[in-house]
């Protein structure tokens, strides 16, 4: 039986074959329409000397049904990220110099940082919130949740960073160190330098060096420092490590001054004292290393040094110690230098620790 071109078959056969390609490119369960196919095949088998228009109308209803199979499954829209989305999400550092002052950060599932170009880079956990409340020759970060890890650029200036957490203020010369709030105290970690703890609206109470960990009242005023507990009264500065003793030439002793009446004086030197004298020794160091320093116009010398401190109760200073060590000539210079550096009267004196970059 021959089929003509105008045979109603063949109509119908073109017009679902036209229809069929007009309709776009769907994404087809192709499993779907496989198993519909092997299900027919299974009913009828074609005979080899049948027409071949049953399977083409077989070959257009499978289409047809996939279309139809598509059509009844849920569009699912695919929204692809942008890259400027990706950059925004996976940089957190933000420019410290650009934030007004009182802007908050706060982090969620990720940390966050912000910098301040060659001053410190304090970095909030997640979770964690916190203001900038200062930006002029301090740098203030008022903690309000959470915890901060602050890396700060040695400075001879005295306090170039502060942060400030319930009622306690954490002072540093150039450190690097973390607070935290948890559970209405205020636990501060010191890696590096020496950090100053106390009441923000008094004189700092508790030196901590590098390795030290204290716990502290949300007041600032009392605490643990490495299982010890301290009360602000009763603080003295705590130094993981010792120094080997290091007399310096013709320091004062204790009893080469007469100290003041003790009732009279603090436990220890505040720390503004401790860092105006420590600002004359800085000074006298670097003019030290700057005189017996060999360099030339095209080559300069960078040290990075621990100085290391030992003040008497009358003010003077009895030991000092360069790791690591600076040149003989400089180090006996400076030594002498230092000698001539008094700091304020106390009961008990203190030891302080600084790192100094000194550049010739």
């Amino acid at each position: 039986m021959s089929i003509t071109p105008r045979d109603p078959r063949e109509v119908a056969l073109r017009r679902l074959v036209r229809d069929a390609r007009a309709e776009p490119s769907p994404d087809l369960d192709w499993s779907r329409v496989e198993q519909r196919l092997l299900q027919q095949t299974k009913h009828a088998a074609p005979d080899a000397k049948r027409s071949l228009y049953p399977l083409a109308w077989g070959a257009a209803a499978a289409a047809a049904a996939a279309l139809w199979l598509v059509g009844t499954q849920s569009p699912r829209v695919l929204s692809p990220v942008r890259p400027s989305e990706v950059a925004s999400v996976t940089s957190a550092v933000r420019d410290g110099d650009q934030l007004a002052i009182g802007s908050r950060v706060e982090t969620t599932a990720r940390e966050a940082a912000v910098s301040h170009a060659g001053r410190a880079v304090w970095t909030l956990s997640p979770n964690s919130s916190a203001l900038l409340a200062g930006r002029d020759e301090r740098i203030t970060v008022r903690l309000e949740r959470g915890s901060v890890l602050s890396t700060v650029v040695p400075n001879p200036k005295p306090e170039t960073f502060v942060v400030e957490a319930a009622g306690a203020r954490i002072a540093v010369h150039g450190t690097v160190f973390s607070v935290a709030l948890t559970g209405g105290h205020v636990v501060v970690q010191v890696r590096e330098g020496v950090v100053a703890v106390g009441p923000i609206s008094g004189v700092p109470a508790f030196l901590l060096t590098a390795g030290t960990t204290g716990n502290f009242a949300a007041d600032g005023r009392s605490g643990i420092i490495n299982g010890r507990p301290v009360h602000e009264s009763k603080s003295r500065p705590t130094s993981p490590h010792k120094p080997t003793p290091g007399r310096v030439a013709g320091a004062a002793t204790s009893s080469a001054v007469p100290p003041v009446a003790s009732a009279e004086l603090p436990n220890e030197p505040s720390i503004s004292d401790i860092e105006t004298g420590i600002a004359r020794v800085v000074d006298a160091t670097t003019d030290c290393f700057t005189r017996f320093t060999q360099s030339t116009d095209t080559v300069q010398i960078t040290v990075h040094t621990a100085l290391s401190l030992k003040i008497l109760d009358t003010g003077a200073v009895d030991e000092v110690r360069f790791l690591p060590p600076l040149s003989p000539p400089a180090e006996e210079c400076a030594a002498a230098s230092i000698a001539e550096v008094r700091f304020a009267a106390s009961k008990q004196g203190a030891s302080v620790t600084r790192v100094l970059e000194l550049k010739k």
